[in-house]
């Protein structure tokens, strides 16, 4: 959300007397608060930027500050105040020089707000959203493997997600509801930098709902697929306990 802005006089020495911000033009303002980012020193700088954007909206440099202002948010973990101003960049310049790399820093915000699998996964979603509209836009980008790589890790996010939700029916005995969720890790499995564990650990579920269900085909099906993928998962003996036992 769009914060106060708190007042914030800072001297500098100019022609041997010292001048408050106040005082300043848009271009001085630009340089105190870039000085102030270069040094980390977020928080004053956040408030320059800030005032430029209230104070000179028809200022050439008002985008500067804007991207700024946004990137000062980012770098003090506020990230749903940097998404705002990431976005209010977007809407207030739609084609500029910061465009591509406002488009990269809003997922990287969505990212950096998600949370582990066992929690609830909207933020990983929109992360997950965000990046692919941005190598949609932007395929040739200098940012996209590091776009994939955090979208990978996102989609692994989410599979993780499902698995444990099937693990949680499972030991409810709800075996159906439970294969749902692992259904859908199967289906989504087309990603080659998929995490097999999370791969490896469903099929294992998978085997043991259908022993409990009798179900010896879809159990077969399992076995094979296990042979197919790791053919020396240690696993494999037990299913084939299993099946040696069905009787």
């Amino acid at each position: 959300m769009k914060k106060i802005f708190i007042l914030l006089l800072i001297p500098i020495i100019a022609c041997a007397h010292k001048i408050s911000i106040e005082e300043m033009g848009t271009r001085q303002r630009i340089q105190v608060a870039d000085d102030f980012y270069a040094k980390k020193r977020y928080r004053p700088a956040q408030e320059i930027y800030e005032k430029i954007t209230f104070e000179s909206k028809g200022d050439t440099l008002v985008k500067k500050a804007q991207y700024q202002l946004a990137n000062c948010y980012y770098n003090l973990k506020l990230y749903e105040d940097a998404i705002f101003e990431y976005e209010e960049l977007l809407r207030l310049f739609p084609v500029s020089k910061y465009s591509e790399d406002v488009e990269f820093m809003i997922g990287m915000c969505w990212y950096k707000l998600s949370y582990p699998s066992y929690y609830d996964q909207e933020e990983t979603k929109k992360a997950i959203e965000q990046f692919e509209y941005f190598l949609i836009r932007y395929p040739k980008s200098e940012k996209k493997a590091q776009a994939v790589g955090i979208l990978n890790k996102c989609r692994n996010e989410l599979l993780e997600k499902k698995y444990e939700n099937a693990y949680i029916y499972y030991k409810m005995e709800y075996y159906n509801a439970a294969l749902m969720y692992l259904y859908e890790i199967f289906d989504e499995d087309t990603n080659e930098d998929t995490n097999e564990e999370i791969d490896k650990k469903a099929l294992i579920l998978a085997a043991k709902i259908y022993n409990k269900k009798k179900d010896w085909d879809s159990l077969n099906k399992v076995l094979e697929t296990f042979i197919q993928k790791c053919p020396d998962h240690p696993y494999i003996k037990e299913i084939e306990r299993y099946l040696s036992n069905k009787n």
